[in-house]
């Protein structure tokens, strides 16, 4: 027996803007693997005096965007012309995070979370503690038809014509978009609570994925993940992991012992970067996973 299972407006959104990454961004991957060995502990610590518990993935988060603060090409959005060979890389101050998002029902969204860069580990997981507040209180589907419309309304003003069929195809196909009307829309948009809208899911000008986080047990890791365009840089984080490694002893004497490792991909798009741009990302992450004190002052 088979069953055809008809894409829903999340799964539709999630395979267009995949099928655009891949068919325009020439993707490049890294697989980082720090030893997060004295981190994680100094981290336990820092946990264990914290009035405030912070969650591994915050402190992850705040560490990856010390590494984005040091090489700021990462942390950029690329307008490209393949006709015309003309390329244009828009530097941005605020480090924004998308920060994909599992739901209950097992659909995933991407909302962002902004000015990253000016945030406290409280802050970044207030910032989250917020986020899944405003999640529970959100219509999924309204919200990805509202960004699905911005992203359609934006291709037009850019001339891109082609976007038309993709009108006709929500509007007129056997499944067509649509988002709330009458009375339902007046209800929910005159809500006392606080909901997404579609600007919190398009302003990022990262990625930041944790699939470790959903699976702890995981032995594997990314080897490659999509970029969303226009952003040029994606980061991919698997669990923590035990392996045996190579450390220096309170002897300061080299020595193999068993060692926590964490598993890192790296994508960045090769039409606006090289590898040498993440030289610097990858010497802050080494410096702070070597000296953890850092977190401290965070």
């Amino acid at each position: 027996m088979t069953t055809n299972l008809q894409f829903d407006i999340q799964r539709r959104i999630v395979s267009h803007m995949t099928t655009k990454s891949w068919n325009t961004i020439p993707h490049v991957s890294y697989l980082y693997e720090p030893d997060i060995t004295d981190f994680y502990n100094e981290y336990e610590k820092f946990n264990h005096t914290s009035v405030k518990k912070i969650s591994f993935n915050t402190i992850m988060l705040r560490t990856i965007v010390e590494g984005l603060k040091s090489a700021p090409s990462l942390n950029a959005t690329l307008s490209y012309h393949p006709k015309k060979i003309k390329g244009t890389l828009t530097l941005h101050e605020n480090i924004n995070v998308s920060l994909p998002w599992l739901l209950p029902d097992g659909k995933m969204i991407t909302p962002v979370i902004i000015h990253t860069e000016n945030k406290t580990l409280t802050g970044l997981s207030s910032s989250i503690s917020e986020m899944r507040k405003r999640i529970s209180h959100t219509n999924i589907d309204e919200l990805l038809y509202k960004a699905a419309l911005q992203d359609t309304i934006s291709e037009l003003k850019k001339m891109h014509l082609g976007i038309i069929r993709r009108i006709l195809a929500a509007q007129l196909g056997p499944q067509p978009m649509k988002g709330l009307t009458g009375k339902e829309k007046n209800k929910y948009y005159n809500s006392p609570e606080m909901h997404l809208s579609s600007r919190n899911l398009t302003r990022g000008t990262v990625t930041i994925s944790n699939i470790g986080s959903i699976y702890k047990e995981q032995t594997g890791c990314f080897a490659l993940l999509e970029i969303i365009p226009p952003q040029v840089f994606a980061v991919g984080l698997g669990a923590i992991q035990e392996k045996p490694g190579v450390y220096i002893n309170d002897d300061g004497v080299k020595t193999i012992g068993i060692r926590k490792t964490l598993p890192l991909c790296l994508a960045f798009d090769h039409r606006a970067v090289d590898f040498s741009t993440l030289i610097p990302f990858l010497k802050t992450m080494d410096q702070i996973f070597q000296s953890p004190d850092i977190i401290y002052t965070w």
